[in-house]
């Protein structure tokens, strides 16, 4: 099983003041490993990361004891489906078991006076336009081909 984790401060941020978004591009299922998140753990603060092996994760002993007073979420979802979430999430994947893929899309957003103190790993900033609401429901551009493989 792999271990839960928090990636933003051995990245050299000073605060996690940044957000993740994850979309699924196939089905992902407890047998297939899907997402797993302990509900409200990013409230909790910063909690110590060290390595196992060549895994990262986060302290093993108050992971379990979080997880006897809060709730392990198994987030199943639907290609298309997108879920938000803080920077401070506790969260993990497990192995696919099954025969079928479990493929996804995830970014990560930071603000923009957030900028990481190690020298290796200064990032470059580039605005995000906002556009209209309008502009959006009205878009009648291109879309990924009914032909799309993501498996």
């Amino acid at each position: 099983m792999t271990r839960m984790v928090i990636c933003w401060y051995r990245d050299g941020f000073l605060f996690p003041n940044m957000l993740s978004v994850l979309t699924s591009l196939t089905p992902a299922n407890k047998e297939n490993g899907c997402l797993q998140v302990i509900k409200g753990s990013h409230k909790l603060g910063r909690i110590e990361h060290g390595f196992t092996g060549e895994q990262q994760g986060a302290n093993q002993e108050r992971v379990d004891e979080i997880l006897k007073v809060m709730e392990l979420i198994y987030v199943e979802m639907k290609p298309g489906d997108t879920l938000f979430f803080h920077s401070s999430l506790l969260h993990r994947s497990d192995r696919n078991n099954s025969s079928e893929p479990r493929w996804s899309l995830i970014s990560a957003y930071n603000r923009k006076d957030n900028i990481p103190f190690k020298e290796n790993n200064k990032l470059s900033y580039t605005a995000i336009s906002k556009v209209s609401d309008s502009a959006i429901l009205g878009y009648r551009g291109g879309s990924i081909s009914e032909d799309a493989d993501f498996k």
